[in-house]
């Protein structure tokens, strides 16, 4: 039996704390250490998830010789010094979506992965749960005949204050980078890199687009209607609409448990896809695969769809007037 690759996790927010959870329950995996700005917060969350080492210096948790893979969760700006950090000690990095604030910073990071052999992905896990996969896998069958048109909404209404990433733009704050993503890469997902993309934005009193609605276009005549919001509950819902019917992917899209198939002429048909183990725990045996197999990069989530992806959110924030300090 192959030994348990032993995985880092830098912060200790909700990230941390979901993967946290997922890891031990994952295949071929198991929690080593946590990084943490203050050892008090450290020491208190590797106490209550049993995390062998405890590290406040960056340095210190990627000198670590027993460490093999670093979930990156820490808040979007520092996505790419610790990923390059990582990378360059060594370590395998699956990186929290956005994977960085801009392009250039995604480029950079990647370069780090090239230079150093080593494995580095951006951590979407909706493309790893079994719902998506089955979705693509009825539309690539023809169940809704042509695909046209890709439907996707995710909001949450968060209570305004300066004081939330959120609405903070020196920490990547806004609608786009932590909710957009979603239905953008869904559509990426089934259709591929579009040819032209637009989009409105809501710009709150912080600087950040605090509501969106993004279209984006394909020559074929293909599109996507996508919307996201802090201002606003959503039904948090995807649809991809054919020729011949649609397949409905229910709330929350992003880690759906069904699926229901609307064909003309035939009764509709849901297909249940429970998440039995923690919905990080798919993505997590992923990179362990692809670790183990020596691979640098997924297949499923490879380096060309984080480029694509950074680059829409860099051209729609462009079109917005969207800047964060960093980026001055």
């Amino acid at each position: 039996m192959e030994k348990s690759l032993k995985w880092g996790l830098t912060g200790t927010g909700s990230i941390a704390r979901a993967f946290a959870g997922a890891i031990p329950a994952s295949s071929g995996a198991a929690l080593h250490s946590v990084l943490s700005r203050r050892e008090e917060t450290a020491r208190a969350f590797a106490a209550r998830r049993a995390i062998p080492k405890i590290f406040t210096s960056l340095g210190d948790f990627t000198g670590d010789p027993d460490l093999d893979v670093v979930l990156v969760g820490s808040p979007h700006p520092f996505h790419k010094e610790q990923t390059i950090a990582c990378l360059e000690a060594g370590k395998h990095v699956l990186c929290e979506k956005p994977m960085a604030l801009n392009r250039g910073e995604v480029e950079a990071m990647i370069a780090a992965a090239r230079a150093n052999d080593r494995f580095l992905m951006e951590a979407m896990w909706m493309l790893f749960i079994p719902a998506t996969i089955r979705g693509r896998e009825l539309v690539a069958g023809g169940a809704i005949g042509t695909p046209g048109l890709v439907l996707a909404d995710f909001g949450r209404a968060v209570r305004p204050d300066p004081a939330n990433r959120f609405f903070d733009p020196a920490l990547g704050g806004g609608t786009l980078l932590d909710m957009g993503i979603y239905p953008l890469s869904l559509a990426y997902y089934f259709f591929g890199k579009p040819d032209r993309v637009g989009g409105a934005a809501a710009i709150g009193a912080t600087g950040v687009d605090e509501q969106i609605a993004v279209t984006l276009e394909y020559a074929d005549g293909r599109m996507a209607n996508l919307t996201a919001s802090i201002r606003a509950d959503t039904p948090c819902e995807a649809f991809i609409a054919g020729s011949e019917g649609t397949l409905r992917i229910h709330n929350d899209f992003w880690h759906a448990e069904r699926l229901t198939l609307s064909a003309r002429g035939s009764p509709a048909q849901v297909f249940d896809l429970p998440l039995d183990r923690p919905g990080y725990v798919h993505e997590i045996e992923h990179v362990n695969a692809c670790i183990r197999a020596g691979r640098t990069e997924s297949e499923i989530m490879p380096w060309s769809f984080s480029l694509d992806l950074v680059e829409m959110m860099d051209s729609l924030r462009r079109d917005w007037g969207v800047r964060y300090p960093q980026e001055s």
